[in-house]
């Protein structure tokens, strides 16, 4: 026999296989490619995909800490729900983690839309957690949610009251409030000899310095 021959009958054998092979592969790319234009057309249907924070708050002057909940992504969020690792309670006894927005859950929240609740005052927050052996630990919240079409999410955040205590608040909160705006003033602008006015609201301090994600 030939080599011809030999590589004739070779060609032979492999040419079934190497065709289901090639079958296999496109297989494998069509559906590749159908999962993606499914994610597609669910984001663009949602509008984007909704990011639900949860974390802390701290305003310097009136030492008030408090829970805020945030859709921070391009699309709205449904049917959310919190679960907290330990209660979130005040220094008075209230447990803010016990109140209803947390406990029911929200129906739904819009990209941007924010909910804020006080919880405490600061000194008084940390003076409580001291008493009950809590002021080296973190919160921790779990928040599961769903985009319009249904694709389901969920989030852990940290809530850190700690890392606020001893912060100094500004000596002069007006020109703070205008350095962290980014304002250039020209030079001659404005009355020789006065302070220029801050164009932004004074900035509160916020944490959120732990997340963990999931679809």
């Amino acid at each position: 026999m030939s080599a011809l021959q030999v590589i004739a009958s070779v060609a032979q054998t492999l040419s079934p296989l190497l065709y289901a092979a090639f079958i296999v592969v496109i297989w494998f790319q069509l559906r590749a490619a159908r999962e993606s234009v499914r994610e597609v057309r669910q984001e663009f249907l949602a509008g984007g995909r909704p990011v639900v924070a949860v974390h802390d708050e701290f305003d310097h002057a009136s030492r008030a800490l408090s829970l805020a909940v945030e859709n921070v992504g391009q699309g709205p969020a449904k049917n959310i729900s919190f679960t907290f690792s330990r209660p979130i309670e005040s220094s008075d006894g209230v447990e803010i983690s016990g109140l209803p927005v947390f406990t029911i859950g929200l129906t739904s929240l819009s990209p941007g839309a924010r909910i804020t609740c006080f919880w405490d005052d600061l000194d008084d927050q940390m003076t409580f957690l001291r008493k009950n052996g809590l002021d080296g630990e973190d919160f921790q919240v779990t928040v599961c949610y769903t985009d319009l079409p249904g694709a389901d999410y969920w989030n852990t955040w940290d809530i850190q009251p700690a890392v606020y205590e001893g912060l100094r608040p500004p000596v002069r909160p007006r020109q703070h409030a205008h350095d962290q705006a980014g304002e250039v003033t020209e030079s001659g602008a404005g009355a020789q000899g006065s302070p220029p006015e801050p164009t932004g609201e004074p900035a509160q301090v916020a944490a959120s310095t732990g997340a963990t994600e999931g679809t």
